[in-house]
């Protein structure tokens, strides 16, 4: 992710990054001129329900929304912004299973979960955007190719 993608410039019509790190120079890079990106996060309800739960869940960064429009605003312009929200049912496995895809599995364990700590639904709350790629940058003003975002 931090490196160079082993693609070639200018070969993407779209970009699709879900719950990923993000670099921003690379994505710019592989998109043809015109080119997308559409970037799916976490929003503020996300998996709401393990978090009241479940001790050490990891919550939504209140500064997420700035930090990734900083991050990509100089390769590119938003379009349009889409909130998705739902619930949906999980049994116990699951609900472990997605503790542990979460960046909670680093304060959380399957060990350390116990079935009242499991709700038996969950929110799914996320923002994707659609952006459009820049393609008037001068290369004085792109920041170093290694930038990238932080989940």
């Amino acid at each position: 992710m931090f490196r160079p993608f082993p693609v070639a410039s200018g070969c993407a019509d779209v970009l699709l990054d879900v719950f990923a790190p993000r670099n921003p120079a690379e994505f710019h890079r592989v998109l043809r001129p015109g080119g997308a990106l559409v970037v799916v996060r976490p929003y503020r309800g996300h998996l709401a329900e393990l978090r009241r739960q479940v001790s050490g869940m990891v919550a939504v960064d209140p500064d997420k929304e700035r930090r990734l429009h900083d991050a990509l605003d100089p390769w590119f312009e938003p379009v349009r912004t889409r909130e998705v929200e739902y619930t949906t049912p999980l049994t116990r496995q699951e609900a472990v299973d997605l503790v542990l895809m979460t960046p909670s599995a680093r304060h959380v364990t399957a060990a350390d979960l116990s079935d009242d700590d499991l709700p038996g639904e969950v929110t799914v709350s996320v923002l994707a955007t659609a952006y459009r790629r820049r393609d008037t940058i001068s290369a004085g003003e792109r920041p170093p190719a290694a930038a990238t975002t932080r989940r």
